[in-house]
């Protein structure tokens, strides 16, 4: 499985701007299949930093969010709150 940490640091006052337009894109990626865990996080130290939490099964489900309508339409949005792009760390699940 394909885990992703995507850390959006925003702009001062954006906080309610940035998660009323990421609710609308959880809530349309966690319905897409190959997708197992969609989920937003606030930093508990910085109230400007947030994780965009994500488990897809494999390789294509994260191309296919990529491409989703909703992807598309919502993260450029959410562009416009942050101080630059997100960070995202690309990792897999250790199988025991």
């Amino acid at each position: 499985m394909i885990v992703l940490l995507a850390k959006s640091v925003l702009l001062e006052g954006k906080q309610q701007e940035f998660i009323a337009v990421a609710e609308k894109l959880v809530k349309a990626t966690r319905e897409e299949p190959g997708c197992v865990y969609y989920d937003l996080v606030q930093d508990a130290s910085d109230d400007k930093v947030f994780y965009f939490v994500e488990k897809y099964q494999d390789e294509a489900a994260v191309e296919a969010h990529k491409n989703s309508e909703h992807f598309q339409t919502y993260v450029p949005m959410m562009n416009t709150f942050r101080v630059g792009p997100s960070e995202v760390t690309k990792c897999v699940t250790v199988d025991f």
